[in-house]
């Protein structure tokens, strides 16, 4: 799938943001590692939905945006996207630090939210659980199951490291945040939580603490994955998302693999 680079005018600036696919408009608000136009997952929902993708401010090269140094500055900035380039209400894919975000959109803004997804949520760590490492080797345990699959054309170093550190622009070094937590069963949108079995970032406590507050919610575990779910096991992040987006609470109905679209090689990878 080719993405499209474009630029949206919003009143804080200007923000990068990519545009590919067909079908019905789907935000993507993308992790703390920035965009990634090469994950199959995307490549895969492209095919039945458009799929819009901003560049948060200060990753990848860009710019920061003066007055926007919050999640909750964030969500208002995701929240004009939706108006301003998507033009009405979409679903929404929050992946990692962008779900931290999507969490935030659909407490601000709900109203402009159809269905969200939340994968491996940042922003709910319980006090004392393990941060992420400083060290390369033991982050790289942290985020892949599957260290092998990582993409050799991947963002350079630099960029990378650049990445971590935009982060911090948004929020303090709380592991959680507890203004967000007291407000997420104000969440009224169907909402889909997404998290590896073999995550080393992210605690199991976190995902199992948002499942218990937003009202509308579902959790599911996705098998032999770490954080970087959409690498570790793209074809299952892939047919959840899209089967999920489609029929909303159906998905919980197994249609079967091949009416699912999915091989038998290819559920067992």
């Amino acid at each position: 799938m080719t993405f499209q680079e474009k630029e949206a005018k919003l009143s804080a600036g200007a923000v990068k943001y990519f545009v590919g696919g067909d079908g019905p408009p789907v935000l993507y608000l993308h992790s703390g590692g920035g965009v990634r136009l090469a994950s199959k997952p995307i490549n895969d929902w492209a095919e039945s939905f458009k799929i819009f993708m901003p560049v948060t401010p200060g990753f990848d090269g860009t710019p920061f945006l003066d007055g926007v140094d919050s999640m909750q500055g964030l969500a208002d900035l995701a929240g004009e996207f939706i108006d301003t380039v998507i033009g009405g209400p979409c679903d929404v894919i929050g992946y990692s630090f962008g779900g931290w975000t999507a969490a935030w959109l659909a407490v601000l803004h709900g109203g402009k939210i159809g269905q969200m997804v939340l994968e491996g949520p940042a922003g709910f760590r319980p006090d004392g659980a393990v941060g992420l490492a400083s060290d390369p080797a033991e982050f790289v345990k942290q985020m892949y199951a599957h260290p092998e699959k990582i993409p050799e054309d991947g963002k350079p170093e630099e960029t990378v490291a650049h990445n971590r550190k935009a982060m911090g622009h948004y929020h303090d070094a709380s592991p959680m945040d507890k203004a967000l937590v007291a407000r997420l069963g104000e969440i009224e949108t169907l909402t889909l939580i997404l998290h590896g079995t073999e995550d080393g970032a992210i605690p199991e406590e976190s995902p199992r603490l948002l499942k218990s507050l937003i009202p509308r919610s579902f959790l599911v575990y996705v098998y032999d994955a770490a954080h970087v779910m959409e690498i570790d096991q793209p074809e299952r992040v892939s047919l959840l998302v899209r089967d999920f987006l489609t029929r909303a609470e159906g998905f919980l109905v197994n249609w079967g693999d091949e009416a699912a679209g999915l091989d038998a090689a290819a559920a067992t990878a």
